[in-house]
């Protein structure tokens, strides 16, 4: 019995929260297009006659329309009010009823297009026959599939995007930072109507509010600390009480004022930062 915690991640994933919609629509196709590829290649009897380029199309045909089909099922016994796990196996179980049709459709299209004549047409009952236990076999693994994916991604997206997702250049964000600054950031500090950029190699005074900085920082894995000041993370070696607030020591030697305020956030990112390691 799935838990209630994959079941909310397998919505989580089809609702596109752990992903783009984009990058989804792409991975379907790539593993339609290889599924199919592979039951064409494998020549099993339902296109066993047909020229490759035609099984190809066949199985595209039948594995889109039963995803299709599978999606239209769970949705609709959702609505009617069905929970979510018995949803899903109402739709595996009726799914072979509805592709059937789809089934002896696409069978006929391609024997008219292609003059293949030298069997009969199955009918209905015959053909539900055929495709009822590969329908409900494949559907119930790819649904194991999808659930233990979801479980995955949801639990490891945060170590996934840390590792994965480059951050931005420093002069894609501020285009009139000198290039001998280079683009290793450190930190960002107020001062008055400026805010000064330090990284590896020196710093820098730009007319810019500190607000509007601190949001465009928001793809840096940094943190703001203190009304005044931003760190990036990856540069701290050290945080240490400072009287009523902190200091926390860089990289480069330099210390910058830790908010009691602030504190909680820092500490928590650093936590999630060494899990992340």
């Amino acid at each position: 019995m799935f838990s209630e915690f994959k079941i909310s991640s397998l919505l989580v994933l089809l609702r596109g929260q752990t992903t783009s919609l984009r990058h989804q629509l792409l991975v379907s196709v790539i593993v339609l297009l290889v599924c199919a590829t592979v039951l064409a290649g494998l020549e099993p009897g339902a296109s066993r006659a047909l020229s490759f380029p035609w099984a190809l199309l066949h199985w595209i045909v039948h594995l889109l329309g039963a995803l299709l089909i599978f999606a239209f099922l769970t949705i609709a016994a959702m609505r009617l009010g069905i929970p979510d796990l018995w949803a899903i196996v109402t739709a595996v179980l009726v799914l072979p009823l509805c592709l059937a049709p789809l089934s002896l459709g696409t069978e006929a299209i391609i024997a008219h297009v292609t003059g293949i004549t030298d069997r009969n047409p199955d009918g209905y009952w015959e053909e539900l026959s055929r495709v009822a236990i590969p329908a409900i076999g494949l559907t119930t693994l790819s649904v194991l599939f999808v659930f233990k994916a979801a479980e995955f991604t949801v639990k490891y997206r945060t170590q996934l995007v840390a590792r994965f997702d480059k951050e931005p250049s420093l002069r894609s964000l501020f285009a009139n930072v000198p290039h001998t600054l280079g683009e290793d950031l450190i930190s960002v500090s107020a001062n008055d109507h400026y805010v000064q950029l330090r990284t590896t190699d020196g710093s820098a005074m730009l007319s810019l509010k500190f607000t509007d900085c601190v949001k465009k920082l928001a793809a840096f894995n940094g943190v703001q600390v203190h009304r005044s000041h931003w760190v990036r993370l990856k540069h701290i070696t050290n945080v240490r009480p400072n009287g009523s607030s902190y200091l926390c020591t860089m990289r480069d030697g330099s210390e910058i004022s830790v908010s009691r305020r602030r504190y909680k956030d820092l500490k928590q990112s650093l936590e999630r930062l060494s899990a992340e390691a």
